[in-house]
């Protein structure tokens, strides 16, 4: 009984071998997104493991910092949208999610809404992710003379989750937003005025 294998067959088996991989990691969604967070790990690029949702008005910044002693947070004082302080460090990936930056807006010591840039060619997969998380999102009409659709929301345990319903045109556009409770309602004081 002859138990070789036919030359085609062998060479056939080392090129799937081969080549397999390697067109995963090119032409697939997950391969590229695989790849991309390698790259961006081997650059030396920060990764923060962080359930958005989880963030609450209650947290200071001091508690934040004992969570992730890792990230490299910068701080500046002055008004912004949701505070009078924030932080901001430079990512590489957000929960497997390639990423850009994730800012903290603070009011006095507490946390008052996050912001994270991800990078637009993983906005799908942000938002697959979170549906999977969260539940089905909502979309809010914005007011005005012709009904624009607003973003999609998510409600969580302290706030709102904020993401574009389509794809951002350029990096510096995409962004998720987490709101507090006190930050919706600061703004709709501030709307009412």
């Amino acid at each position: 009984m002859d138990l070789r294998l036919n030359p085609f067959y062998k060479k056939s088996l080392l090129l799937a071998i081969v080549l397999g991989p390697i067109v995963w990691l090119v032409f697939t969604e997950d391969g590229q997104r695989r790849t991309d967070l390698a790259m961006l790990y081997l650059f030396g690029k920060d990764e923060l493991n962080l359930a958005i949702e989880k963030l609450h008005s209650g947290m200071t910044e001091a508690q934040f910092r004992g969570l992730f002693p890792d990230l490299e947070l910068t701080c500046d004082e002055g008004a912004n949208p949701f505070g009078d302080r924030l932080c901001s460090a430079e990512l590489g990936a957000f929960s497997a999610i390639p990423a850009r930056a994730f800012t903290l807006f603070l009011q006095g010591a507490r946390l008052r809404a996050a912001k994270l840039n991800y990078r637009r060619a993983y906005h799908e997969t942000l938002r697959r992710q979170l549906t999977r998380r969260l539940g089905k999102p909502t979309r809010r009409l914005l007011p005005g003379p012709v009904d624009i659709q607003g973003p999609l929301t998510w409600a969580v345990d302290d706030g709102l989750l904020l993401l574009s319903h389509q794809e951002p045109k350029s990096d510096q556009e995409a962004a998720l937003i987490w709101l507090s409770e006190a930050a919706v309602q600061q703004r709709l004081r501030a709307a009412d005025k």
